[in-house]
């Protein structure tokens, strides 16, 4: 302690000793002068995803992607290093497989399963993966290793499954029965098991139709019966492996069996000579079988076949889709019916349609009775009468005569009809009264006779005229 100028100072000195003793300094990064040896690698399993009995390890078959077997850790005689871990092979009884890839998390290395499925049974041998991995430590000289990590898969029992008859799992299956009355019917089902040595059972339902056999052999049913009452429902059918139980609900549906028909039909057709002509459509039929339309049948339809024996010059059928669930019949002339044809009078047509159907066809057979009725065509009786010149200032008349050999019903009116003429369609006379506007002028008009009592022929007559000035 020093006093200066009335003030105290207080001098600190440090005293520093040496002695002979070696102090060395360590300082960050792997410098030790331990022995460069290659690593060891192990792995510390995930006992919440692998089970491990006398030590080994066992995965459950169908395991997730991205489930962590275990950490991989190694050691070497420096214990600074860092290590880094690759996949060099796996195979399970030398034969290469893919389940695994080893995933990086921070400083940290595990192994997880990979996308791939691990299906147990199909696999073979020891079922054991043996995965080799290598170990590289950050040396300034890089040691490296292998290890092997052995994952044994163990079977996990699988739900059985419904199946074509491939073997093919059928998802969503929906299986059905469509059956027609007093026809025998047969079918088959299929299932199975991924499991190795499974044989699940089949359990069906007290709500099967009493008709209905169903027998088993295996992992499959055959099914059979001959149904006699038209009728449908549903039932349950169970395959079950004595822990999974995998129901489907067996709709069925029986089909009557009823006879086709025209429809529509009328046993009799009649029409006068001049009502059809050439090429006209005459009659049109669709051949129906009413099962083919029952509530929500899928299987094979009836198929329609018909057959006739037309034998009429004038007229031609055309039997149209023949042979398939929807025929149709169109008879249509081929030539204009004539009075001749008139006279050979009713002539007949068979029609026979059959449905076809397995077992127990059904037909209908019908008769259509064609008459051609006589029928003429009405003719004007006085054209000479008809006056060429008509005079301005004084009146004309003249009488529309006409003639019917079948005494129809005839209806006369006058096409194109000036203003100036008149006429009395019930007696046809006709008057004229034209004025001076209308001389110098040659007009022409055009006289219609109509047949009534369900006649078509229709005639006319053009009468030309001059009024002179």
């Amino acid at each position: 302690m020093i006093m200066l100028n009335g003030r105290i100072i207080v001098i600190f000195m440090l005293l520093f000793f040496s002695s002979c003793e070696k102090v060395e300094v360590t300082y960050p990064g792997n410098n030790q002068e331990n022995e460069s040896v290659a690593p060891d690698g192990a792995i510390i399993w995930d006992e919440n995803n692998v089970e491990i009995n006398d030590g080994k390890a066992t995965l459950p078959e169908n395991t997730a992607p991205g489930v962590t077997i275990g950490r991989l850790n190694a050691t070497d005689n420096n214990p600074d290093d860092e290590f880094t871990y690759e996949k060099e092979s796996e195979a399970i009884d030398g034969i290469d497989v893919n389940y695994f890839t080893i995933q990086k998390d921070d400083d940290n290395f595990d192994l997880v399963t990979n996308g791939n499925t691990i299906n147990y049974e199909n696999l073979s041998g020891s079922r054991e993966v043996k995965v080799t991995i290598t170990v590289t430590d950050d040396n300034i000289d890089p040691k490296t290793s292998n290890f092997d990590v052995i994952v044994g898969i163990s079977n996990v029992n699988e739900a059985p499954y419904w199946a074509n008859s491939n073997g093919v799992e059928i998802v969503n299956y929906q299986p059905s029965i469509n059956g027609d009355i007093e026809i025998p019917l047969t079918g088959i089902l299929y299932w199975d098991d991924a499991d190795d040595d499974q044989n699940p059972d089949l359990i069906v339902s007290e709500q099967k139709p009493s008709w209905l056999s169903i027998n088993t052999t295996g992992t499959t049913a055959s099914l059979s019966g001959t149904p006699n009452s038209v009728e449908t429902g549903s039932f349950l059918l169970t395959i079950t492996d004595g822990e999974f139980e995998v129901p489907v609900d067996m709709s069925y549906e029986v089909r009557p069996n009823q006879r086709p028909y025209l429809q529509s039909f009328s046993p009799n057709y009649s029409f006068r000579v001049g009502c059809k002509q050439i090429a006209d459509e005459i009659l049109s039929y669709n051949v129906i079988d009413p099962n083919n339309n029952y509530l929500n049948y899928t299987s094979e339809y009836d198929i329609l076949t018909v057959a006739e024996n037309e034998e009429i010059g004038w007229l031609a059928i055309d039997i149209n889709n023949n042979n398939t669930k929807t025929p149709n019949l169109v008879l249509r002339c081929v030539s204009t019916p004539s009075n001749d044809d008139a006279s050979l009078g009713a002539q007949e047509i068979i029609f026979n349609i059959n449905d076809n159907r397995n077992s127990v066809p059904e037909d209908t057979t019908y008769q259509l009775v064609i008459t051609v009725l006589e029928n003429h065509e009405p003719e004007f009786i006085n054209i000479e009468a008809f006056p060429d010149t008509i005079y301005v200032g004084s009146e004309t008349t003249w009488t529309v005569e006409w003639d019917d050999l079948d005494d129809d019903q005839i209806d006369m009116y006058i096409q194109n009809k000036p203003n100036f003429i008149e006429y009395d369609a019930a007696t046809g006379l006709v008057t004229a009264n034209p004025s001076i506007i209308h001389d110098g002028i040659t007009y022409e008009m055009q006289y219609m006779l109509n047949e009534g009592n369900d006649g078509c022929f229709s005639i006319s007559y053009n009468h030309i005229f001059y009024i002179p000035q």
